[in-house]
């Protein structure tokens, strides 16, 4: 009895089908637009807006270049655009087939990477590898001069120096 009832309970109302819908849409974004480009077709993006107001690069900079490489095959660039770029695209990639079967299924599935990737605390050092890996990229962009410049030359900068 409690077999039956736990295994009722997997199912997935409507609104959580509808989540898993919009999060397989999300995923599949960044995934679609890195083997797009690989056809030469130009999508345009937004930029970041930290580093188009402040002149500073955000956590995520180069992720876009490093799909974008992983997508032509190419792990060593892409490893070189952004440490974190091969991880994330496996994590997407392996949540996009995850939640592909959820739907289809239309039950809730658990496996292993689903509790490493929803438990805090790995999230929680993640994102401390996350913020040491940007610093340290800062850091060297601070020992060429290349953040002080782009600071100076940014627009939220220019504006309140000059007023304009």
């Amino acid at each position: 009895m409690l077999s039956k009832k736990r295994e009722a309970n997997n199912y997935l109302s409507p609104q959580e089908k509808k989540r898993k819908i919009i999060q397989l849409i999300l995923l599949l974004l960044p995934i679609s637009v890195s083997y797009l480009s690989k056809f030469k077709l130009k999508i345009p993006l937004p930029g970041c807006p930290l580093l188009a107001y402040l002149g500073v690069p955000c956590p995520g900079w180069g992720l876009t270049r490093s799909f974008q490489a992983i997508a032509q095959g190419n792990l060593s660039e892409a490893i070189n655009f952004h440490l974190f770029g091969p991880i994330l695209f496996m994590i997407f990639l392996s949540l996009t087939v995850h939640l592909t079967q959820e739907i289809i299924k239309n039950k809730s599935i658990s496996n292993f990477y689903i509790e490493i990737i929803k438990n805090s605390n790995y999230q929680i050092i993640f994102l401390f590898m996350l913020w040491g890996y940007h610093l340290t990229r800062l850091q060297n962009l601070w020992k060429t001069g290349e953040l002080y410049t782009s600071f100076i030359h940014s627009s939220l900068i220019q504006w309140m120096l000059t007023g304009y």
